[in-house]
């Protein structure tokens, strides 16, 4: 934060009389001038804003000082990498271990220059000597909130963590599956990755969605800032809301089916249509139609808000012809959530998923009965379904908080700097980031 031995000595004890009183909020120091704050305690107000801490978070409201100073390497950053079984591959941070291994050999101009071309709708960022840049290029697509919102995390990132991250230059693209210049480029091996918000790998009738996945980086979707959708907006603000609203519905209270809303497409078509054929008083499940106007991309005679959705003890997600990020929102509603994930497509937290423990994974395409024997199995025990609700929302309230999106972005960006052969150069024609806010381009 580039702040002074003084000021930071005045922050110290601060912090230490803020201690002393044994405020049940914990506020902690660490991660060189990184600081933790309760957002209800005034007694904080000076501390630095990064890791604001909602003290109805049940996970963040019990982080101590003990636990931070036996954390690996100090580093609070590993507050959000344990793993669910015991399994390593099933951390937040095992994903960015295993994608770079495909990435052996430094990175040279070269490189950059060869993705650069073939990559012509990526966004083109640069970090050099703590600061953000951002490359204009004209074609980048027709997303606009998408990358103003990555990039935005990315300065947040930068500006916390600027002096464990090194300089490189990196390409980003904001679509739903990552789509180089052309197919033979797509399935060749690149020594620079691409970062996206998703992939799979399994094959469609020709080939891979897109990028060859081995080629991806995935970092955290662009809804984890923020989401122009109706009722979403700010994802840290609607996390620390969402559960307090969902909760003055008791679980008893709760509308006994399994709720569903989306548009016709992909294979979403025989699994909606079971709820639409059948008269099955477990189902609330139906498409929605776009109505024309000004307001028409959101909104349908029988849409739900996600307010709604929590009023509902069983949930239903279902991606389209790409991922869906919806997903996270329905499991902070806590209540299970069936995820019928035919095209396996993944976010950079889905190993954290874990099927009949924080949610139940539907695989058997077109079989109308295995998913009817399951939806009746989660309703027979209400007990089991309520306990996976809990697990489910756990697991967005400590891995996909606010602060472990920061972390987990530290961690790929210091991952993907050290494949660096050279010191990058500020691009002619890139602009601060700052810059880039205030103008109209994307």
């Amino acid at each position: 934060f580039g702040i002074t031995n003084t000021l930071k000595k005045f922050y110290e004890n601060r912090l230490a009389e803020f201690i002393d009183k044994e405020s049940k909020c914990v506020s902690t120091l660490n991660f060189k001038d990184t600081f933790f704050k309760c957002y209800n305690n005034n007694n904080a107000q000076f501390l630095k804003e990064f890791y604001q801490l909602d003290c109805d978070n049940l996970f963040l409201k019990n982080i101590s000082l003990g636990i931070i100073k036996t954390s690996k390497n100090n580093d609070v950053c590993e507050l959000f990498n344990d793993s669910l079984d015991d399994n390593v591959n099933h951390t937040l941070y095992s994903r960015i271990k295993h994608e770079f291994s495909f990435f052996q050999k430094k990175i040279d101009l070269n490189d950059i220059a060869n993705m650069s071309w073939a990559c012509p709708g990526c966004h083109y960022i640069q970090i050099i000597d703590s600061e953000l840049y951002i490359v204009p290029r004209n074609a980048v697509g027709r997303f606009r909130n998408r990358p103003r919102s990555t990039k935005t995390m990315l300065q947040q990132v930068v500006d916390i963590f600027k002096s464990s991250i090194g300089d490189l230059e990196m390409f980003i693209q904001v679509q739903d599956a990552v789509q180089l210049r052309s197919r033979d480029l797509e399935k060749m091996r690149h020594n620079v990755p691409v970062f996206g918000y998703s992939k799979t790998h399994k094959e469609g009738p020709v080939g891979f969605w897109g990028m060859n996945p081995n080629g991806i980086i995935l970092i955290p979707c662009f809804t984890f800032w923020i989401h122009e959708g109706p009722g979403l907006g700010r994802w840290r603000s609607l996390l620390e809301t969402l559960p307090k609203v969902a909760d003055k519905i008791k679980w008893e209270n709760r509308i006994p089916k399994l709720l569903f809303r989306g548009a016709r497409t992909g294979d979403r078509y025989w699994l909606t249509g079971i709820g639409e054929r059948r008269n099955d008083s477990l189902l609330d499940i139906e498409f929605m139609e776009w109505k024309s106007g000004n307001r028409s991309r959101y909104y349908s005679d029988n849409s739900k808000t996600l307010e709604q959705f929590c009023e509902y003890k069983y949930l239903l997600h279902q991606e389209g012809w790409s991922y869906s990020n919806r997903l996270k929102y329905l499991m902070v509603c806590g209540a299970p959530v069936i995820y019928a994930n035919f095209f396996e497509w993944e976010e950079h937290w889905y190993q954290l998923l874990k099927h009949d423990y924080n949610v139940l994974i539907f695989k058997d395409k077109y079989n109308e009965t295995l998913f009817k024997n399951l939806t009746r199995s989660i309703v027979q025990d209400d007990k089991k379904a309520k306990l996976i609700g809990q697990r489910s929302r756990e697991l967005v309230q400590k891995y996909l908080s606010e602060q472990a999106i920061f972390c987990y972005l530290r961690n790929v960006l210091i991952e993907y700097s050290n494949l660096f052969s050279y010191k990058p150069v500020k691009h002619p024609t890139a602009v601060k980031i700052d810059d880039y806010i205030l103008s109209t381009d994307d």
